[in-house]
Order: C-alpha cells, then sequence, then structure tokens
C-alpha cells in the first residue's frame, strides 16, 4: 500500500503530509545525506546555471493513517518490505504515469519525517485476484491470506473515495525497490 504526496505522482490522501509537517529543510537535509551515502551525486545543469544541482525525488508515506506509515516505514528499514501495490486504476483516474525502473522516492514515516531512500528495482502489472504469495512476501505485512484482506479492503476504500468502482479481477501495480540510505 502506498501514499505518494506528489501531484504527477499516486494517490492517497495521507495523514503524513509534508504540508502539514512543514519541515522542507528536514526533507532536503535527509536528501542530501542520503544522496551522497547512496553515491549519488549532483548533476551539472543544462541550462546556463554554473551551480551542481540534483532535484529531490518524490516524497511519500505507506497507507493511509499514521499508525500504518509508521509501521510499513519500520518494515522497509527493517528490510522485510521490499515491495508495494497500488490500483492500476488509480493512475488513469489521476493522469498519472505508472511508476518505472530507476526511479527514486523518499519515504516517510507517519509524523511526515524523512526516513528512507528508495529505487526502483521492478515494476510488473498482474490481476489482484492472481496476486501469489510471492507478492505478500515482498510485502513483509503478514500471510498471504493477511494480505489479501488487508489489499481488498484497502483498495475498496481507495476506489470508493475516488469513485471508481472496484474489481477483485482488477490490476494492480507492483513496485519491487530497494532501500538505499535509511534513518
Amino acid at each position: 500500500m502506498l501514499v505518494r504526496r506528489e501531484a504527477t505522482r499516486r494517490r492517497r490522501a495521507s495523514t503524513a503530509t509534508m504540508e502539514d509537517t512543514n519541515n522542507d529543510a528536514l526533507l532536503e537535509a535527509f536528501w542530501v545525506r542520503a544522496r551522497n551515502a547512496a553515491g549519488i551525486y549532483p548533476l551539472e545543469a543544462v541550462l546556463g546555471q554554473d551551480e551542481q544541482m540534483s532535484l529531490r525525488p518524490p516524497v511519500f508515506s505507506f497507507g493511509d493513517s499514521v499508525e500504518l506509515a509508521d509501521r510499513l516505514c519500520q518494515l522497509v528499514i527493517d528490510g522485510k518490505k521490499t515491495a508495494t501495490s497500488s490500483w492500476r486504476d488509480m493512475y488513469s483516474h489521476e493522469g498519472a504515469e505508472l511508476p518505472e525502473v530507476g526511479e527514486l522516492s523518499i519515504v516517510c514515516d507517519g509524523a511526515g519525517r524523512p526516513r528512507v531512500l528508495l529505487r526502483l528495482t521492478a515494476v510488473e502489472t498482474v490481476r489482484f485476484a492472481h496476486a501469489g504469495p510471492e507478492i505478500a512476501a515482498a510485502e513483509g505485512e503478514g500471510t498471504f491470506e493477511e494480505w489479501r484482506e488487508a489489499h481488498d479492503a484497502f483498495f475498496r476504500r481507495e476506489c470508493e473515495e475516488a469513485g471508481i468502482e472496484f474489481d477483485p479481477n482488477g490490476d494492480i501495480v507492483v513496485e519491487h525497490f530497494e532501500a538505499l540510505y535509511s534513518l
């Protein structure tokens, strides 16, 4: 389950937003530390600027509550969560592009504090009804049955809030990632 807090990316209204915490300086400091630790160095700007720059990646929190954001963020830090899934129709509903391998993101905890820098390693689209135990295991959120039940409820809520009809045979987008840096 994923909540991205950027206009061109995803969807769900998160209780932990950067606007709420007003911590742009904290985000920038995290980004500088994370990119240095991960070996991601600034690129020279091509538009006549003489300073080096790198754009901070999108910021998001997992889940749809502070508690869930904290729990899922910690699973990533602990190395137990290496994937997340989203309802496919939400991308078109919001006019967002599907994620691509290599994209970076900053994951925040439930209080909106940046905690992890992620890089997407694989993206797949599968029917929710056909999602298997390997996806549940990669998401690190319990047994396959627990994962299925929690995600069914989550996707139903999300679709209802967006005015989209939920279809258990609909597609999900599964993003596999690696943590490049964490606090």
